[in-house]
């Protein structure tokens, strides 16, 4: 009988070669925050005709011969009959081509990381042995990594954006006379319906990871591939896939932290890029609702544009640093004086900032040190609840600041209206003062 391994905890060589096999039992996801947009879904299930059906390949219609039953399923059809529809793209024929819906652009360039929705088949059978719709979501590769079968590859650099093809792949440059039982028979021939959903020239990124330790310290080798590195990352952003365009614009900040300058002339390129890559990092962050990483991001911007003054300032907006916000937004204001988002981010600014003020202006009236005693405590517990509201109502803010002074039972009013509204106090230590806040909750 088959040996039971459960996957998460490894296996031995005695394991591998257990006479009887061994199954694997597929333990939990990891518990990694970065990697949850990546994360396999076992709740998503398409049956064959809706996964054809996404592709538009759910019929081959035969043009040139009545077909009495009107179309001809991919789902266990001849590959003899859907050879004799396909064109060869190498010469000795072992990949074959058919284009179902023509792409757009220029055709696939070697290296290219390319986004990808496929299914794999074997001759007669009615179920795919690979699909990226088990899956939920597209495949994303790079190309010439060895990620895929040779035939595979071939097909994939023949195909514009947009494009859906299928491809009749020979053993030879599919799984080979071994194949991969018991999921893939040896010798097997295989088709692949793919569709390019997208493709990102940027090879000359995995470059940086080919040069030598002196290569890196020098501005002129690293140049190049950080350049191709901006195309991943604003790829990703483009997407909305922000937790993955931060990590290229680290990336590109690590690389360039250890490069030494020969001249004023690399240092002003090396300045423009970081202020890009910072620029852009802390935009990110704000996309991700991450205002305090966006501002030590925008902290670092080493030549600060309109941009980078907007941004930072939204950061500092989302955080109850109205001073800093406003002073940030009119350094963009003075640079991009006809930006409009520009100025609806002061009028916001403003508006919260007298919100703010106002309230914070009852609160210290209705302090307990005057005379009035109990009616002083009821308008100042109203004055708390007011603030609470204001943040929890407030979509450009994570967290507001709270006045200094108060006695130790008007904190513990100002703390008890934060609990009853799910808000967290927290204090916070910049430039040696110490600052308590109102804050949103995370979880």
């Amino acid at each position: 009988m088959a040996k039971h391994i459960n996957s998460m905890n490894g296996l031995k060589i005695s394991d591998l070669i257990n006479e009887d096999g061994i199954t694997f039992e597929i333990g939990e996801q990891f518990d990694n925050e970065d990697d949850e947009e990546f994360a396999y879904s076992p709740h998503v299930q398409f049956s064959n005709e809706e996964m054809l059906n996404m592709l538009n390949m759910n019929n081959f219609e035969d043009e040139d011969e009545d077909n009495d039953e009107g179309t001809v399923s991919l789902c266990g059809m001849s590959f003899s009959k859907l050879k004799a529809k396909m064109t060869p793209l190498i010469p000795d024929q072992k990949v074959m081509k058919y284009v179902k819906q023509k792409g757009v652009g220029e055709v696939v360039p070697q290296n290219a990381q390319v986004t990808v929705n496929y299914i794999g088949y074997f001759e007669y059978r009615d179920e795919p042995f690979d699909s990226t719709y088990s899956y939920g979501r597209p495949r994303s590769m790079r190309l010439g990594q060895g990620y895929i079968i040779p035939g595979l590859e071939f097909g994939i650099c023949s195909m514009k954006k947009h494009e859906i093809a299928v491809f009749l792949i020979h053993p030879d440059l599919a799984y080979k006379a071994i194949g991969c039982p018991p999921r893939i028979p040896p010798n097997e021939e295989v088709v692949f319906v793919v569709h390019l959903i997208d493709y990102v020239d940027d090879g000359c990124a995995l470059t940086y990871q080919d040069l030598s330790a002196e290569e890196r310290r020098l501005f002129n080798h690293v140049a190049e591939p950080v350049k191709h590195m901006f195309v991943t990352a604003k790829d990703y952003f483009t997407k909305f896939n922000f937790k993955w365009a931060i990590r290229e614009y680290r990336k590109i900040i690590n690389c360039l932290e250890t490069v030494k300058l020969e001249d004023s002339l690399e240092e002003d390129k090396m300045n423009e890029i970081l202020s890009r890559a910072y620029t852009n990092l802390g935009l990110c962050y704000n996309k991700e609702n991450m205002p305090l990483k966006a501002c030590i991001a925008l902290r670092q911007v080493p030549v600060p544009t309109a941009k980078s003054h907007y941004h930072f300032g939204k950061a500092l907006l989302n955080i109850g640093e109205y001073d800093d916000a406003m002073k940030e937004l009119q350094k963009a204001r003075v640079l991009e004086p006809q930006d409009e988002a520009i100025r609806k981010a002061i009028q916001i600014t403003n508006a919260k900032q007298r919100e703010h003020r106002e309230i914070e202006k009852r609160l210290c009236e209705n302090c307990f040190r005057s005379k009035e005693g109990r009616t002083k405590i009821t308008e100042f517990r109203k004055a708390a609840r007011d603030l609470c509201e204001n943040l929890i109502e407030g979509n450009d803010v994570l967290r507001q600041p709270v006045s200094e002074g108060f006695t130790k039972e008007e904190q513990g009013i100002l703390r008890e209206e934060a609990a009853n509204f799910g808000l967290d106090v927290v204090t916070s230590t910049r430039n040696g003062k110490e600052t308590v806040y109102l804050q949103k909750s995370k979880s």
